[in-house]
């Protein structure tokens, strides 16, 4: 796309929605008589610049697919991938970012060095700790309530090539509970997952570096591959399902927090009717640095030590089963709040006045301002966010 077009068209005054992949937003990013700004990743490699010191310099359509593959070719990498690599960075940006390599490099927004963002008017700023602090904060996790972002400066990391991964089978939740729960409190694992699937409980540990020995165990083996040694298996999943309603959402407690949010989707899942529901558990540990930013909206707050617990379902299309399950990811949303945890904003969330502003407190008048201030009322003002801090 032009480089000028978001600005024009943002500028426009005209009832703007933003986009990126588009991957599992529950419609919070589909148009009634709106336009609709999205990416256009296939142009996007060539926009990207390399800079000093680790930086990279890329235009925020660029999927982490395209984007791993040009680093990987000059023996770099993102220090965080999702698991869904065609996901555009903007988009991601604008949500958090989460994946394996959580567990020892928290969210993709803690490696973002400047976002280049377009406010209401079409006007374009860089933003950084430094410089516009206020709309950095705001805009990394913010889903895109301050303005699109159009560019984003990234800090990377040495490629390692071969990453030694583990898989381990639980016998019961309470087990796999108690084992994430020690790995969490270690400091030499690269990555970590764990699931629950089809009465199936596994974890997968990994750890990185080149030349690695073979591992002589039956649940272990090395992976050469470095793009493939760095996400799960979900994608492969979703694609099994394609013909029924997908519903996600996921959750970040702090770690502590972690078992009694995990009984609470035990209790809810068992909740009828919900005959026609094939759910998944998916869990990821989130270890940020002590000096990482507080984003205003982003789903981890500033406890060091994260859990992601994300409830995956594909449902039949029937209205009672989809009610059903809204139902039991309301109640979710509501113990998470109460167990000092936070919702991604991307994904099934009924984010109603009274639980955003427990949630974000202050933050969520002064979003008000700023998109006053930036003249933005006309951009993604159907987001349940925006609503709240409006009060509409």
């Amino acid at each position: 796309m032009p480089s000028a077009f978001p600005s024009a068209v943002l500028g426009s005054g005209r009832p703007v929605t933003l986009r990126g992949a588009g991957h599992s937003c529950d419609g919070q990013t589909v148009t009634d008589s709106e336009l609709l700004v999205t990416y256009a990743p296939d142009a996007a490699v060539r926009q990207v610049r390399d800079l000093d010191d680790g930086l990279i310099e890329v235009p925020a359509g660029m999927s982490w697919y395209g984007l791993e593959r040009y680093l990987n070719r000059s023996g770099r990498a993102a220090p965080v991938l999702p698991n869904y690599l065609h996901m555009s960075v903007g988009g991601t940006l604008s949500v958090g970012g989460a994946g394996i390599d959580s567990v020892r490099s928290g969210m993709q927004v803690d490696h973002v060095e400047r976002i280049q963002l377009i406010d209401g008017t079409g006007i374009s700023r860089w933003c950084s700790r430094t410089d516009h602090p206020e709309l950095f904060r705001f805009a990394l996790g913010g889903l895109g309530t301050v303005g699109l972002i159009e560019r984003a400066v990234l800090r990377t990391v040495p490629i390692c090539q071969d990453t030694h991964m583990h898989r381990a089978d639980h016998a019961t939740l309470a087990e796999l509970v108690e084992h994430a729960e020690q790995i969490a409190q270690r400091d030499d694992v690269d990555i970590y997952s764990a699931s629950m699937r089809r009465g199936r409980l596994s974890s997968i540990v990994g750890r990185r570096g080149n030349g690695l020995r073979r591992c002589g165990e039956e649940n272990c083996m090395i992976v050469s591959d470095p793009i493939r040694g760095r996400i799960s298996h979900l994608r492969d999943v979703a694609a099994q399902f394609s013909d029924r309603v997908r519903l996600w959402t996921d959750y970040i407690v702090p770690v502590e927090q972690f078992a009694p949010m995990v009984a609470t989707v035990e209790t809810l899942l068992h909740r009828a009717p919900l005959n026609g529901v094939d759910p998944m558990l998916y869990i990821l540990i989130v270890r940020r640095a002590l000096d990482a930013p507080s984003f205003a909206f982003a789903p981890v707050r500033t406890a060091p030590v994260s859990i992601v617990v994300g409830l995956y379902t594909w449902g039949d299309r029937d209205p009672d089963v989809i009610s059903a399950t809204r139902h039991i990811f309301r109640d979710l949303l509501e113990r998470c709040c109460e167990l000092g945890g936070r919702p991604y904003l991307y994904g099934v969330t009924d984010l109603d006045t009274p639980l955003a502003e427990r949630l974000y407190g202050t933050d969520l008048d002064r979003l008000a301002q700023l998109r006053s201030e930036h003249r933005l009322e006309h951009v993604n003002a159907h987001l349940p966010l925006v609503r709240a801090a409006t009060r509409t």
